[in-house]
């Protein structure tokens, strides 16, 4: 798995399952979710934009199953 750090004030890190398909994030308040099937390319997508929290709204939170 692997772990990478935003620079984000709402999002604090991300992870991801490559066997799985998993995306972890932890947010600044310390709740973390889940995100099933993900493909790596968002994982991808998450780390380098220049906005993590933009991205995340618009490509993640609203478009997979999540538990957390």
């Amino acid at each position: 798995m692997t772990t990478t750090p935003l620079n984000s004030t709402f999002l604090k890190e991300a992870s991801y399952d490559t066997g799985s398909r998993t995306l972890t994030v932890v947010f600044a308040n310390g709740r973390t979710y889940s995100y099933q099937n993900v493909d790596q390319t968002i994982f991808q997508g998450l780390i380098t934009a220049e906005s993590s929290s933009r991205f995340f709204t618009s490509n993640i939170r609203d478009s997979f199953t999540t538990t957390g």
